[in-house]
């Protein structure tokens, strides 16, 4: 099932994929001869009026020549086009992906960030690059050259003149650390700036973080846990050679995610750096490696990464780090990840765990940029549940304290930045389907809060380090992909990027997203979205009524690479999306209420939520519905399937890796905690009608409605087997039913042909069998 933290990577995974071959397979198809609440509309943008390495400092090898012909941004393509085209799916993986902006480090006047973009047309490779803006006028230079398949990622402004970054720019091919050496006059630069790697290692860098000094840097890379990163690459050579492909397991985890666990381990390496009279950083020749022989990564898998969950501390001595306990097979049923620190001053010093009294998660250590001792970070206090509120504490280590800020909050916080004064923080939580962000004046006498950006959906915050109060970010909604905004002391915000500005002035989107309440379950408020179709509502439209994974998630108001709301209302569809109970962003008992509750409040408040709909937006047409599900919401689209009276105002159903058969799930996914915490906190075998009594393979019987039934082979969350079994159902009941078989896929589509192939599948099929 969806993890929050899913959301946040999402749309950056999704690029990740360099396309070469669609794989899709279809298989199988088989034909039967209340009161209205206040309503809000969303504006449609954010405004106000180891040891034995020597790696070998190198100079400019880049061995890939700059395909300058066959390269063509998504602005030329579209202000190319002459007529304008409802907005469809290609033309969303056509838009670039800005990310990561950071600030001058010395003046603020001016920033970096990350640009991916697609081989135009046909979405047949990408290229990430940095960008520089200067803040005042406009100027935007493309610092990196742009080669497809070549991906820069991670930097660090170290100062006016230098940028340490990750790329796999290397004539090997493995991702490694470069750095960017910058004119003092970027604004009248006319090429590109050719960087220079500055390691070797044989194995890629997944991580990098520098510290704050400039003296010390943190590097990741995938090694078997009790050899180096020389030895740990002899060893996969030699088991490639051995023709033998055999997998060997004492504990769980066997799989995760989409990975199998053979043995490598994400470790951090520590090494010292100093620049040469070249003015290029060279890197000590034997990193530490913080975690050796501990079978355990960090960052943690599969989606941490060393911004959130690695730290150095203001004067670069000492570092924190996330890690799990995998050691043993609790880690598939427990969630607790605790924060060690390591004093960097002392060769043989071990590792010190700050947080081992807790047993719940622990995670995101951050240093205080003014104060050695302090450092924040993000905590759970229930056991075995990952969706539990996350709050912030503080740890003073010359005390051994910890504080609890905003303990009497209900939201959880979903990430913290310090404001360069080592006094205030800036907090972004999810807050009623908007993730917005919060400022925290003073975590020391007073902790009042302010709501600075109050609706869509705002991440990657970077402040000013000379003037409070002033950062930039990313920001997107429903109705507007993400961007990079400004955000000033005196309240006002601006847009600094405009990459996508052809591309959406070519394309037809809807222009309104609502946001609406009813009363639910319980008799509790439930919130919804309705996007109206982009043709408009003067006539009946048909329905794609959409139900989110999770299930402790949102539809939040965010622009979404894979299930988005304006590639359905494009088409021709009225859009309805329910934030049903276990939903996040609506405080902290409203998510707990799914617990043990999988079919029952969700349920009512998804036939309320249709209700309201009918009833309040008279362009929908109730004989042409269609619901769609993915993960949890997958689960939600079989289970409907068994209840008649919910299964029966749809034409079709379509579902997406979702969960069939509840017994079996509980013995087939990887991590167990999701499914024992959510069935009450029962394992299978203490307590198997916990599983049973929502379970929706208890009522195929009752199946009769057509469903289109859509898995990736390499999703080990939930496998494979629970949509080829609901599938089976189908085919022996004799129902309308067809089976996509994405082989090479997850959780998710990656892939951006195999995206497309998606939504050109679903979409025929609502057509075929939704009208």
């Amino acid at each position: 099932m969806d993890r929050k933290i899913f959301f946040y990577a999402g749309f950056f995974l999704l690029g990740a994929a360099i396309v070469l071959i669609p794989c899709v397979v279809v298989i199988g198809l088989r034909s039967n001869c209340s009161d209205k609440s206040p309503q809000s509309t969303v504006t449609a943008s954010l405004a106000t009026t180891p040891a034995g390495t020597t790696p070998v400092t190198l100079t400019n090898t880049i061995a890939t020549i700059w395909n300058e012909s066959d390269y063509q941004s998504n602005s030329q393509y579209y202000q190319s086009l002459t007529n304008s085209h409802y907005f469809n799916q290609t033309d969303n993986l056509r838009l670039d992906r800005l990310s990561s902006p950071q600030l001058h480090p010395v003046d603020g006047r001016s920033l970096i960030y990350w640009r991916q973009q697609y081989h135009m047309p046909d979405l047949r490779g990408s290229t990430t690059t940095l960008h520089w803006q200067d803040l005042h006028s406009n100027k935007n230079v493309q610092l990196t050259r742009p080669i497809w398949g070549k991906h820069d990622q991670q930097f660090t402004w170290i100062d006016k003149n230098t940028i340490l970054f990750l790329s796999n720019r290397a004539s090997s091919d493995l991702t490694q650390i470069f750095q960017l050496t910058l004119p003092d006059d970027l604004s009248s630069l006319s090429g590109f700036i050719e960087p220079t790697q500055i390691t070797n290692y044989s194995l890629n860098i997944d991580n990098l973080l520098v510290n704050r000094n400039a003296t010390r840097l943190a590097f990741s890379c995938q090694v078997y846990a009790n050899l180096d990163i020389e030895q740990t690459n002899a060893r996969k050579q030699a088991e490639l050679d051995s023709g033998r492909t055999i997998y060997k397991f004492d504990k769980l985890y066997i799989r995760h995610w989409d990975e199998y666990y053979t043995g490598l381990r994400n470790h951090p390496f520590i090494v010292s750096i100093n620049r040469q009279t070249n003015g290029i950083f060279q890197l000590s020749p034997n990193p530490v490696d913080v975690l050796f022989n501990i079978d355990s990564d960090s960052p943690t898998k599969p989606f941490g990464d060393a911004k959130a969950q690695w730290s150095f501390s203001a004067s670069g001595d000492s570092f924190a780090f996330t890690r799990q306990h995998d050691e043993d097979s609790s880690v598939a049923w427990t969630t607790n990840l605790d924060i060690y620190t390591v004093d960097l001053r002392t060769a043989t010093q071990s590792p010190v765990c700050i947080t081992c009294e807790n047993i719940a998660t622990d995670t995101d250590p951050s240093y205080s940029p003014t104060d050695e001792n302090l450092l924040i970070y993000r905590s759970h206090s229930v056991p075995g549940y990952e969706s539990d509120q996350y709050k912030v504490k503080v740890y003073n280590g010359s005390m051994n304290t910890k504080v609890t800020l905003l303990d009497n909050w209900d939201r959880s916080i979903q990430a913290m930045t310090w404001s360069p004064n080592g006094q205030s923080l800036y907090l972004e939580i999810g807050e009623e389907a908007s993730n917005v962000i919060y400022y925290l004046e003073n975590i020391y006498t007073n902790h009042s809060v302010d709501l600075l950006i109050d609706n869509g959906t705002s991440h990657n915050i970077h402040p000013d380090a000379t003037q409070e109060r002033t950062f930039v970010f990313t920001y997107e909604s429903i109705l507007e992909p993400a961007n990079i905004y400004l955000y000033s002391w005196n309240g006002s915000i601006r847009a600094l990027t405009n990459h996508n500005t052809a591309l959406l002035s070519k394309v037809i989107l809807s222009k309104e997203a609502e946001k609406f309440s009813f009363m639910g379950a319980n008799n509790e408020t439930v919130w919804g979205w309705h996007v109206p179709p982009a043709n408009g509502t003067s006539q009946k439209s048909p329905l794609a009524f959409l139900i989110h994974g999770g299930p402790q998630s949102s539809w939040y108001d965010a622009w979404g690479y894979r299930w988005n709301f304006q590639s359905y209302s494009a088409q021709g569809y009225a859009v309805i999306a329910i934030n049903f109970h276990g939903s996040d962003s609506y405080g902290q008992n409203f998510t707990d209420s799914i617990t043990g509750e999988y079919g029952s409040l969700p349920y009512e408040d998804l036939k309320l939520g249709l209700d309201y709909a009918l009833a309040n937006f008279s362009h929908i047409d109730a004989n042409r519905m269609v619901a769609l599900g993915a993960s949890y919401g997958g689960y939600m689209i079989n289970w409907i399937a068994g209840q008649p009276e919910m299964s029966s105002r749809f034409k079709t159903l379509v579902c997406h890796n979702g969960l069939f058969d509840m017994r079996s799930m509980g013995y087939s996914t990887e991590e167990l905690f999701f499914s024992e915490h959510d069935a009450g906190n029962y394992t299978v075998y203490d307590n198997p009608s916990a599983y049973e009594v929502y379970n929706p393979v208890n009522y195929v019987a009752n199946w009769t409605v057509p469903m289109l039934i859509i898995v990736g082979a390499h999703d080990y969350r939930v496998p494979e087997t629970q949509g080829i079994g609901a599938f089976t159902a189908l085919q022996r009941r004799n129902i309308t039913s067809r089976l996509l078989y994405f082989p090479t896929e997850n959780h998710w589509v990656s892939n951006p042909q195999h995206s497309i192939a998606w939504f050109e599948e679903v979409f025929n099929w609502m057509r075929q069998h939704g009208s």
